[in-house]
Formats: structure tokens, C-alpha cells, sequence
């Protein structure tokens, strides 16, 4: 006759083991602690680990953590009927994020598997799951409140100048003592980097320009820092602000306190550039030394082509509706032109210099207008914004009228951005060197040189005694 005391040994179940760590956050509890606490469950409790999934220095709060993917490959698992538990070393590390928690314990409970602590209790009774939901609610709490106290931290940091996060950043260095400071060798490659964007130079070229052809990776796959450069790589830093003496911070600039390798002209100019090229990005890929200036005595723009190896500039409304028949010029007469008015320029500045000790000034400053019209545009966009929001306007009418005036902004931005640079230019000095270098300039500098000068350049009927007439704040024609 069997003993009355012996139990049922219960049957083995499957689990997927997670382990998670925030570095910068839990850096006491390991991944080899974790682990240990959860094999040593998983053999009292009859689970054979079919797989383990870690997360290491991933968090469980940010939305757009990788964990939530390493997460969903467990709860797979469990959903497609190939393990039964999903074993964690404390509820918390399944996520402290409301949502991500309700949507994991769903899921796993409805595939009829189920979340076990190896730590904590794992009553699977209406008292017992209130107490998980308690455990569940009171890390989202803690994760909120370390959050909003990093939060705080960044910007007391970013209102006293300093780096939200201490990281490190391309030309210079860095030390607890100094803060940041320029490198030596770092600092002026960064400073001719902003300077060579703003004349002209395309960020792909730049890139090519710094990338190392002799770098090779080292046993794991992994080049030297900095080694290798990209266009978005070029971009990300210059855009940063950092070398300009900025500080990025939640997509806005603030003052910092560590020293800048370039000017503030020199910041201002490579802005102009920047809003100029992404208005305009296939303009800085143009083999044209004035494609975005030319404009047509019709009003239309003249874009470039080549016919039979002669750059042109054509009218695109006479090319598609002939509406005159003077519809193109060749670039020569054009490059002639502008070598005249260049040379004709010099020679008022320096007369101009001769004559008076101020700095010569630019003719019209339309800052001051451009700066009117983005307020205006502005208010446009927030009273329709306020209509919407009060259902005197339908949504297909308010995003027409929106994506209308934000783009209008941008044209206007970059008007100002430009015309905030043309202000930094000494005239004097930087005419009279494109003067002397005009021949040998690369035709995106040409390009760019002329932007800094130029605001349109008309191409006149051939009736009319002057057949180019270029139109600049410098100097009237």
C-alpha cells in the first residue's frame, strides 16, 4: 500500500530566461547575479532553460529601447507553444513601463503561459496577482522618478554650459580638472571642416576627404574611432553646433562653456549654407557654378544643361510654353559677366575704403523684413492651428495650409540665414582674393562664393543694352 505522505513530483516545464541590466542605472547588479538566482529557481521548480535572452545596458523604461524587441522574442516563445514560463530575476526587469507591462503579461497569460520571479513570490491568486500589479506599478514609479531626476540634472547642467552627459566629442578633449578643451589636432581639422562647408564643399567630399584609406578594422570588426567618415556622420557633428561653442540639448542650441574653434561669422555663414543645401540639395551636387541664382527677365528660373559640351542656362517657362524665344545663355557669357561686375566691385570697394575710414556696408540689409515675415508667418500658422483645434477648420484644409506655411518658413529661414551671413563677409578682403582666384576655384565654391554675394543674377532680353545684370546687396547695377 503507497505511503500517504509521498507528493506527485510536478511535471517539467519549459522557460526562457531573461536577464536585463541598465548600466547606468543598476551597475551593482550584475548579469552573472541574475542568472545564478534564476538557474537556482528553475531547479527547484522543474524548468528546463530552453534559451536565455539578455539585454545588457538596455533600459526597460525608454520607449525606444532595444529591449522591447528582446522581450517580444521571449513572449514568442511562449505564444508559439515552445516554452511555458518566462523566468526573470525580478519582475521589474520585465519592464517598468506601464503599457510594455500590461501588453507583455497579456500576451504571455492569454498563450497560457505566465511571468515568474525568481526572487519574489509568484502566487498565482487574485491576491497574489494584485501584489505583482502593485510590484509592477511601483517600478514604473521609480523608473519615472530617477527619470525626472536625470531629467532635472541634464538641465541644470545645460543651463550652466556644460554637456548634458560628459561625452566625448570630436576636437577636444577632455579632463575633470579643465572640462573641455581643443585639441591640438583635433580642433583645427573640426574649425576647416565648418569653413570649407560654408565655402562650398560638399559634406561627402569632406568625408572622403578625412576618411583614412589605410584603416583596417581590429580582430572584432571595430575601426579606431574616427578613422572612417560619412556624409551623416559630417553632418551630425557640424550640425551639433559643439565646435561653434554650442550645445545641443533636445534639438535646441544653448550656450556652452568650453571654448569655440570657429567664429561666430563663421557659424553664421555655415547656417546659411546648411539652410540653403537642404533647401536646395540637388543644387550642391550641381556641376553649374550658378545654379540657383539664375533667374529669367520672364520672372521663371534658368536651370543648366549642356548642349554639345556648352553649359547653358535655360528658361524653364519659354522651354515648356514658349514664351520667348530667347530661352538660354551660355555659361561663358555668364562667367564673363560676373568676372566684370567682380573686378567692378573691387575697385568701388577699395575707392570706397580710400575714401571713407568706416567698414563698407552692404547696400540693403533685408534682415529685419525677412525677420517680419517668418512672425507673420508664424501667427498664420497658430491662429490655423487654434481654428483647428476649435473644429472651425476640416483636418484636409489645415494640413494643406500647414505643410503650405511651414514650407514657406523654410524658404524665408533660409533667406534670413543667408542674408545674416552676406553681413559677416568683409567685402574688401573676400572679393578682392575671388578675384585673384576665380580660375582655379572648385565650381561648388563658386557656387557658394557667389550665394554670400549675389542675391539673383537676371538674364535680360538680347534686345537690352546690358545682357546679365547681377543683383547683390554690395553694390547696385
Amino acid at each position: 500500500m503507497p505511503s500517504q505522505h509521498l507528493r506527485a513530483v510536478p511535471a517539467r516545464r519549459r522557460g526562457v530566461a531573461m536577464v536585463r541590466v541598465s548600466k547606468e542605472r543598476d551597475g551593482m547588479i550584475s548579469p552573472e547575479n541574475q542568472r545564478y538566482a534564476i538557474e537556482q529557481y528553475a531547479t527547484r521548480e522543474n524548468i528546463d532553460i530552453i534559451e536565455w535572452i539578455e539585454g545588457i545596458d538596455e533600459s526597460g523604461s525608454r520607449k525606444k529601447s532595444a529591449w522591447w524587441a528582446r522581450l517580444d522574442t521571449g513572449i514568442e516563445h511562449i505564444e508559439s507553444k515552445r516554452a511555458d514560463v518566462l523566468l526573470v530575476w525580478r519582475i521589474d526587469r520585465t519592464a517598468r513601463n506601464r503599457l510594455r507591462w500590461a501588453i507583455a503579461t497579456d500576451r504571455i497569460e492569454t498563450a497560457g503561459g505566465y511571468i515568474e520571479s525568481a526572487t519574489e513570490p509568484n502566487d498565482r491568486s487574485p491576491a497574489g496577482r494584485f501584489g505583482r500589479g502593485m510590484m509592477a506599478e511601483h517600478a514604473a514609479f521609480m523608473a519615472e522618478s530617477i527619470g525626472a531626476t536625470w531629467k532635472e540634472t541634464q538641465e541644470r547642467r545645460v543651463r550652466h554650459g556644460l554637456t548634458p552627459n560628459g561625452q566625448h566629442h570630436y576636437g577636444y578633449t577632455y579632463s575633470r580638472e579643465d572640462g573641455y578643451q581643443i585639441d591640438p589636432v583635433e580642433g583645427p581639422i573640426l574649425a576647416d571642416m565648418y569653413r570649407s562647408y560654408a565655402s562650398g564643399e560638399s559634406a561627402q567630399s569632406i568625408a572622403t576627404r578625412l576618411t583614412n584609406p589605410d584603416a583596417r578594422p581590429d580582430e572584432n570588426g571595430v575601426y579606431a574611432r574616427y578613422a572612417r567618415w560619412n556624409t551623416p556622420a559630417v553632418l551630425r557633428l557640424l550640425d551639433s553646433g559643439f565646435g561653434a561653442g554650442l550645445i545641443l540639448f533636445r534639438g535646441e542650441l544653448h550656450p556652452g562653456a568650453h571654448p569655440p574653434v570657429i567664429t561666430e561669422n563663421d557659424w553664421t555663414r555655415f547656417k546659411a549654407a546648411r539652410a540653403e543645401r537642404r533647401r536646395r540639395p540637388r543644387a550642391e551636387r550641381s556641376p553649374y557654378a550658378y545654379s540657383g541664382l539664375m533667374e529669367c527677365h520672364c520672372g521663371a528660373k534658368m536651370h543648366g544643361r549642356t548642349d554639345h559640351g556648352d553649359r547653358r542656362y535655360a528658361c524653364l517657362q519659354s522651354k515648356h510654353y514658349g514664351v520667348h524665344p530667347d530661352a538660354s545663355l551660355s555659361e561663358k557669357v555668364v562667367e564673363a559677366a560676373v568676372v566684370e561686375w567682380l573686378g567692378a566691385l573691387r575697385d568701388e570697394l577699395n575707392a570706397e575704403a580710400r575714401n571713407t575710414p568706416r567698414r563698407p556696408r552692404i547696400v540693403d540689409d533685408p534682415a529685419s523684413a525677412l525677420s517680419r515675415r517668418i512672425a507673420s508667418v508664424n501667427e498664420r500658422l497658430d491662429s490655423a492651428t487654434a481654428k483647428f483645434v476649435d473644429d472651425l477648420i476640416p483636418r484636409d484644409a489645415y494640413d494643406r495650409l500647414r505643410v503650405r506655411l511651414e514650407q514657406e518658413r523654410r524658404d524665408l529661414e533660409a533667406e534670413l540665414a543667408r542674408a545674416s551671413a552676406q553681413a559677416t563677409v568683409r567685402p574688401i578682403a573676400f572679393v578682392g582674393d575671388l578675384v585673384e582666384r576665380w580660375p582655379t576655384i572648385p565650381t561648388d565654391q563658386k557656387r557658394q562664393s557667389m550665394r554670400m554675394l549675389v542675391d539673383r543674377i537676371r538674364v535680360q532680353p538680347k534686345s537690352a543694352p546690358q545682357r546679365v545684370v547681377i543683383e547683390s546687396p554690395f553694390r547696385r547695377t
